[in-house]
């Protein structure tokens, strides 16, 4: 039972490093070139690097420790341990790329008109990825996220909306805060970064929620037996049975219900009305399935 629980453990820290890569190679070859502001620490640091001697790792690494020792005191240990990793791993994988390559190594194969408009869609996907699989293990990222658990904590503040009020607050001071030579400004940078924070957080809910998203599909049927047998021989899904009745006829029948994958729909629904070309039959999306199912 030891040796599972590490190596669950160990794979969730794999799974961690993974998504805060990916965070660090969107701040550090996408936003950080193009001045683009989508929020967040990666927001901060972008709004005072021009004003600070030393380069934007070391104010990252100072801005998520002061973050995680605020977390430790408000939000307890259990969050500070939870978090802690993440908090320093992200300073320190772009404290690396600093020393190995240059920020605009991939932007100045691009037009630099295109600048903003490419940070925009490659970050917002790369950023999503790694908060999406650093989500699917239940794990934080830290830096602006503990703020925002301390507003929900201590505000009351329902934490989806301290996501985005945190990243819009940035974003719109980053439209009178930048100045510095080939950075946004104004209206320009402010709609590119409102623009960026609502796509990461479609892509984010896709992978965190609509990647494990199943149909579920409801049949009333006169024929359970040979449904069920159907499903069971088919496409290997488990049933549950429930006695209905007609509102209008009163008459006595079973309704079915079956989790399946998507691509699973197309097939079921011909042979449904193979078997009971009277049966009644809708879909629903379902976002997420917990338990046994592959």
């Amino acid at each position: 039972m030891r040796g599972v629980k590490m190596k669950k453990k160990l794979w969730t820290f794999l799974w961690i490093t993974i998504g805060v890569l990916l965070i660090s190679v969107a701040y550090y070859f996408f936003l950080e070139p193009s001045k683009l502001v989508t929020g967040g620490v990666t927001g901060l640091m972008i709004m005072l690097e021009p004003f600070l001697p030393f380069p934007p790792s070391i104010l990252m690494y100072i801005l998520n420790i002061s973050l995680l020792l605020i977390g430790l005191f408000l939000l307890g240990k259990d969050f500070f341990f939870k978090t802690c990793y993440a908090s320093v791993l992200s300073p320190t994988f772009i404290l690396i790329l600093e020393k190995t390559c240059e920020p605009d190594i991939i932007l100045k194969g691009v037009n630099p008109n295109n600048w903003y408009f490419i940070s925009m869609l490659v970050s917002s996907v790369l950023m999503a990825a790694g908060l999406g699989i650093c989500f699917r293990v239940n794990a934080t990222t830290g830096g602006m996220d503990i703020f925002q658990k301390i507003m929900t904590k201590y505000l009351h503040i329902p934490y989806s909306k301290t996501m985005y009020l945190t990243d819009w607050v940035i974003i719109l001071i980053s439209g009178f805060f930048i100045r510095p030579n080939n950075s946004i400004y104004g209206i320009e940078g402010v709609v590119y970064g409102l623009i960026c924070v609502y796509l990461l957080g479609y892509i984010v809910d896709y992978i965190a929620l609509n990647a494990k998203s199943r149909r579920t599909a409801y049949i009333i049927t006169s024929k359970p037996e040979e449904m069920k047998k159907m499903i069971f021989d088919l496409i290997e899904r488990g049933v549950t049975e429930c006695d209905v009745r007609g509102g209008y006829t009163g008459n006595k029948l079973v309704m079915l219900i079956c989790t399946l994958d998507n691509n699973e729909t197309y097939i079921l629904k011909d042979k449904i009305h193979e078997i009971d070309k009277d049966a009644f039959t809708f879909m629903s999306q379902t976002k997420e399935v917990i338990g046994y199912y592959d």
